[in-house]
């Protein structure tokens, strides 16, 4: 992960899922169609952030 002067998640609410965490910090988050993150997911060749948010957009066209 590539932490660029993104600041962590603080909290999550009842309807919101924390995805990852570092050292006890929520840095990805989820509530309903909304994914955020504390890095930078685009400065890697790492896809799997991407992947997962394609996978969100597909999971909504079967709902």
């Amino acid at each position: 992960m590539s932490f660029i002067r993104a600041p962590y998640i603080e909290h999550v609410y009842e309807d919101g899922e924390v995805l990852a965490q570092v050292d006890g910090k929520i840095v990805a988050a989820r509530q309903k169609n909304q994914l955020v993150t504390a890095f930078h997911p685009e400065v890697t060749k790492d896809t799997r952030v991407h992947q997962y948010f394609i996978q969100m957009i597909e999971d909504e066209k079967h709902v």
